[in-house]
């Protein structure tokens, strides 16, 4: 799957570098994030050229989910009474996907060499029907990245509003560890159909293979971390969120996968008796939230 940005967008990422450690992002392509490596390893999926000529966020190491995570069905949902129909946004696919931030231009705010602050500001349109600003403040250290998520309703009602994190890593030789309570399967339509304790290929209690597994799925009742290691690299990665759910995603064949931290299920303004919901934003309320990847030998 590809989705562009506008074609003939010209831009150049902005490059922070503490020591050895260097993390690029693209405000122009999603403020998206190119690039994070420590020395020669890459700790995310690095972005292709292919990728940046064409402003792809899909094929960048790692994009903003805002103002949803995942998948709404159809692109329709009611809130508070009152059906919404909101613009499909990806080739190939039936559903409204991923929000608006990975898809705009953001605009940066301030910068110095470890940090970047970005700022988006959304009006209403087809493809999201309430007014907000967000934030992403990229802070880089030797062997961390921390990407902090504010997000604030100007909408003139309580409103949904989310914000998560869509990062990409090498799959070859790649291990994964985490706990959560459920996992969400999907049904023919992509879409979770009901919920149940994660067994077999879904089960990452203890230390599995990634590149072995098919899956798109959502865990809810997530512990907040998780932990990837790699064979025969210095670094294994501990990732480190204030959210109560995170997305699997590696396709048949695929080179990288995605562990995606998020803070409320797949289609969830569809699924209202199932936690965890979308934060819900009072007039001007703020909310904030903070992802941390931690390398260590």
């Amino acid at each position: 799957m590809s989705v562009a940005l506008a074609p003939h967008q010209v831009g150049r990422p902005i490059t922070l570098q503490v020591g050895n450690a260097i993390c690029e992002i693209w405000p122009h392509i999603g403020g998206s994030i190119g690039r994070w490596s420590i020395g020669t390893q890459d700790m995310m999926r690095r972005a292709s050229g292919y990728a940046v000529a064409d402003n792809d966020p899909f094929g960048m190491a790692s994009f903003p989910l805002l103002p949803y995570s995942n998948r709404i069905g159809d692109g329709v949902f009611e809130w508070r009474g009152v059906e919404h129909r909101i613009a499909v946004n990806t080739p190939n696919e039936p559903h409204a996907l991923h929000g608006t931030g990975w898809l705009r231009e953001w605009r940066v705010e301030r910068h110095d060499d470890y940090s970047l602050l970005l700022h988006l500001r959304h009006e209403p349109d087809e493809q999201w029907p309430w007014a907000f600003s967000a934030w992403q403040e990229f802070v880089l250290a030797e062997q961390a990245l921390t990407i902090r998520l504010s997000s604030q309703s100007l909408a003139d009602a309580d409103a949904p509003l989310a914000f998560g994190c869509h990062p990409y890593f090498d799959a070859q030789g790649a291990k994964l560890r985490f706990n959560a309570g459920l996992v969400w399967a999907n049904g023919s339509d992509g879409l979770p159909a009901f919920s149940e304790a994660p067994t077999g290929e879904y089960d990452f209690t203890t230390t599995q293979p990634v590149s072995t597994r098919i899956i798109d799925n959502c865990y809810s009742e997530w512990s907040g971390k998780a932990v990837i290691a790699w064979a025969n690299r210095p670094y294994s990665l501990m990732i480190e969120a204030d959210f109560p759910a995170a997305v699997v995603y590696h396709p048949e064949g695929g080179d990288a996968f995605c562990f995606e931290p998020v803070p409320h299920i797949n289609n969830a303004l569809n699924m209202p008796d199932h936690p965890p919901q979308m934060p819900i934003l009072s007039p001007s309320e703020r909310h904030e939230s903070e992802v941390r990847f931690i390398a260590s030998v």
